[in-house]
C-alpha cells in the first residue's frame, strides 16, 4: 500500500509536468502566430499610421518565445522529446530573425523584398513539430491515467482482502476462545456466560454501527454518482465550447485572409484610377494645345481674308490687267472662310473635350478619395480582426485547459465511484456477516447458560 501511495505521487508529478508542457507549447505557438500576422499586416499596409501596433504585437510574440523556451528546456527531459524541442527552438529563432528582417525591409522601403520574405515564412513545419511534442505528452497523460486506474483497483483489492482477513481472524479467535472454554468448562462456566453476554452486546452495538456505515456509504455512493454525472456534463460542455471557439477562430482567420485579398484588389484599383487621372490630365493638356493651334489657324484665316479683300480692291483698280488676280483673290478668300469655319468647329470640339475631360478628372478624383476611404476602413477592420483573432486564440487555449482539467477530474471521480461501489458492497456484506455472527453469539450464550445449569 505504501508503494502505491509513493507511485501515485510520482505519477501525479509526471501528469502535472505533461500538462505544463502542453500549455507552454500552445503559448509558444501563439507567439509565433502573433509575429507572422503582424509581419503580414505591416507588409500589406506599409504606410499605415498604426505601424507601432504591428511592432508591439511582434515584440509581444518574441517575449512569449523568450519566456517559454527556457521553461520548456527544463520541463522536457525525455531524449526524443528534447531532440524535437531543440529542433523547434532552432527553427523558431530563425523564424524570429526572418520576422525582424521583414520589418527592417519595410522601414527601408523595400516592400517587394519584404513581401517575398513574408511569403517564405511558413508555420507548417513548426506546427508539425509542435503537434508531435503535444501528442507525445497527451499519450503520457493517458498512460498515467491508466496506471492510476490499475493502482486504484489494486488498492481496492488490498482493502477488500484486509477486510476479509479481519473477519476470518475474528472468527478464528472466537473459535479458539470456544475451544478454550470447552477445555476449561467445569472451571469457567460462569466466565463463559459473562463473556458471551458481553460479546453479544458488543456485536449488537457493532451491527448497529456497521448498518449506519453501510447506509452512509450508500448515500456517499449516490452522491458520487450524481457528482460524476455533473462533471461529465461539464466536460461535454467544455468540449463543445472548445469546438465552438475553434470554429470562430477558423472563421476569423478566413475573414482576415479575405480582407487581405480585397485590400490587394483595392490597391490595384487605386493605382488604375490614378493612371486614368494622369491620362485624362495629359489629354486635357493636348486638347488645350489643339485649341491654341485652332485659334492660330482662325487668326491666320482672318488675316488671309483681309488680305484677299485688299487684293480684290487692288485688282479692281487695275482693270483688265487685274481680273486674273481678282479671281485668285476671291478663291483665297473663299478658302480662308472655310478654314475659319473649320477652326471654329475644331474650337467647339476642343471645348467639349475639355469639359468632358474636366468632368472625368473630377469623377476620378472622387473615386480616388473613395478608394482611400475604403482602404482606411478596411485597415481598421483588419486591426479589429487581428484583435478578435488574438482574443479567440486565448479563449481556445483556456477552454482546452479547462477541458483537460475536467477530463482528469472526471477520470478521478470515476475511479472514486468504482472504489465506493466496491466499499459499499463490502460494507453490506460485512453487515450481513455481523448479523450472522450476532445470531451465532446468541446461540452460544444460550448454550453457555444451559451448560452452566448442567454444571
Amino acid at each position: 500500500m505504501y508503494s502505491n501511495v509513493v507511485n501515485k505521487g510520482k505519477r501525479q508529478q509526471e501528469v502535472e509536468n505533461a500538462q505544463k508542457i502542453i500549455i507552454k507549447m500552445d503559448q509558444l505557438a501563439l507567439g509565433l502566430s502573433m509575429m507572422l500576422r503582424s509581419a503580414r499586416g505591416q507588409v500589406l499596409f506599409p504606410q499605415d499610421k498604426s505601424y507601432q501596433h504591428y511592432q508591439i504585437t511582434t515584440d509581444k510574440g518574441i517575449q512569449i518565445l523568450q519566456k517559454v523556451s527556457p521553461e520548456l528546456e527544463v520541463l522536457i527531459q525525455e531524449p526524443q522529446q528534447k531532440e524535437r524541442l531543440d529542433t523547434l527552438l532552432t527553427k523558431s529563432n530563425a523564424f524570429t530573425e526572418g520576422i525582424k528582417e521583414v520589418f527592417n525591409l519595410v522601414r527601408a522601403g523595400e516592400i517587394n523584398q519584404a513581401t517575398k520574405l513574408t511569403d517564405q515564412l511558413k508555420l507548417s513545419e513548426l506546427d508539425k513539430i509542435h503537434d508531435q511534442i503535444v501528442t507525445q505528452e497527451i499519450n503520457v497523460l493517458n498512460q498515467k491515467q491508466e496506471e492510476d486506474k490499475a493502482a486504484g483497483n489494486s488498492l481496492i483489492l488490498v482493502v477488500i482482502s484486509g477486510t476479509i482477513i479481519s473477519i476470518i481472524a475474528t472468527l478464528v479467535s472466537s473459535l479458539w476462545i470456544t475451544l478454550g472454554m470447552n477445555r476449561k468448562l467445569q472451571n469457567s462456566a460462569s466466565e463463559i456466560t459473562a463473556s458471551s453476554s458481553q460479546i453479544a452486546a458488543a456485536i449488537e452495538q457493532q451491527e448497529s454501527v456497521t448498518n449506519q456505515q453501510a447506509t452512509s456509504v450508500h448515500e456517499t455512493t449516490t452522491t458520487m454518482d450524481e457528482l460524476e454525472a455533473s462533471f461529465r456534463q461539464s466536460a461535454e460542455q467544455a468540449k463543445a465550447a472548445v469546438a465552438a471557439a475553434q470554429k470562430v477562430l477558423n472563421l476569423t482567420e478566413n475573414g482576415t485572409k479575405a480582407l487581405e485579398d480585397n485590400l490587394k484588389g483595392i490597391f490595384t484599383l487605386e493605382n488604375k484610377v490614378g493612371a486614368i487621372a494622369n491620362q485624362m490630365l495629359n489629354l486635357s493638356e493636348q486638347a488645350n494645345q489643339i485649341g491654341m493651334i485652332s485659334q492660330f489657324v482662325s487668326d491666320l484665316a482672318n488675316q488671309t481674308d483681309i488680305l484677299a479683300i485688299n487684293s480684290a480692291v487692288e485688282a479692281a483698280r487695275a482693270g483688265e490687267h487685274g481680273k486674273g488676280f481678282s479671281i485668285v483673290a476671291n478663291e483665297i478668300r473663299r478658302l480662308a472662310d472655310q478654314s475659319q469655319r473649320s477652326a471654329e468647329k475644331i474650337s467647339t470640339l476642343v471645348l467639349q473635350i475639355q469639359n468632358a475631360t474636366s468632368s472625368t478628372v473630377m469623377v476620378t478624383d472622387e473615386g480616388t478619395k473613395t478608394v482611400k476611404t475604403v482602404v482606411a476602413i478596411a485597415q481598421k477592420i483588419e486591426q479589429a480582426f487581428t484583435g478578435v483573432e488574438e482574443s479567440v486564440n486565448e479563449v481556445v487555449l483556456n477552454n482546452q485547459q479547462i477541458s483537460l482539467n475536467l477530463k482528469q477530474q472526471l477520470d478521478g471521480i470515476q475511479q472514486v465511484v468504482q472504489a465506493m461501489d466496491v466499499i459499499n458492497k463490502g460494507a453490506r456484506e460485512t453487515a450481513v456477516g455481523i448479523s450472522q455472527t450476532r445470531v451465532g453469539t446468541q446461540q452460544l450464550n444460550k448454550a453457555a447458560l444451559e451448560l452452566k445449569q448442567m454444571v
